[in-house]
């Protein structure tokens, strides 16, 4: 049985040893790993239980310094399985990526010339502050000790967007060129 995208970044956190609900919620955290997966907290005990009766990940309870029974999980051998199967089935293709900014771009010739190189220029900066937030969380990372696969999950983006930025400046050269105002 397939799992989703969204079990395999839990199993992977659960790949890395035994953790309660509220860790796992704080590597989400840490990790930046709302960006890039559909883990919420409500989804992360939601697929807990689902993993469970999956028999993917085993559930033991463990009473904490209060006193208070606290679930451990862990993944099985199954659920490894089922982890290395479902990473490999991603890497097999190209993801298109659905970029919400395609539908101004599409439609940018309602505005004049002067205003769409205004707005333009708006998101440019925009990326170049995005880019600024990818490489402190790098540095952060790195600084942490951070290992070289979770680490190339904040250096992606750097590249992805620097070739927004390559795309955009390209777009922008070719509207200033243009007669049309």
């Amino acid at each position: 049985m397939s799992i989703t995208s969204a079990e395999a970044a839990l199993l992977g956190l659960l790949s890395e040893g035994p953790k309660h609900p509220y860790q796992i919620e704080k590597d989400v955290q840490f990790r930046d790993m709302r960006f890039w997966t559909e883990l919420s907290m409500s989804a992360i005990y939601k697929l807990l239980r689902k993993l469970e009766e999956d028999e993917y990940v085993t559930c033991t309870t463990e009473l904490t310094e209060e006193n208070r029974a606290r679930k451990i999980y862990q993944i099985t051998e199954e659920g490894a399985t089922a982890l290395r199967e479902k990473l490999a089935e991603l890497l097999l293709e190209a993801e298109h990526v659905r970029w919400q900014v395609d539908i101004a771009f599409y439609n940018l010739d309602m505005f004049d010339k002067q205003m769409q190189l205004a707005m333009l220029r708006d998101y440019r900066r925009a990326v170049v502050k995005q880019i600024g937030c990818y490489r402190e969380l790098k540095a952060f990372l790195l600084d942490s000790k951070c290992p070289i696969y979770p680490l190339s999950i904040s250096r992606r983006p750097i590249y992805m967007m620097e070739g927004e930025l390559r795309w955009l400046d390209d777009f922008i050269r070719e509207i200033e060129s243009t007669t049309k105002n």
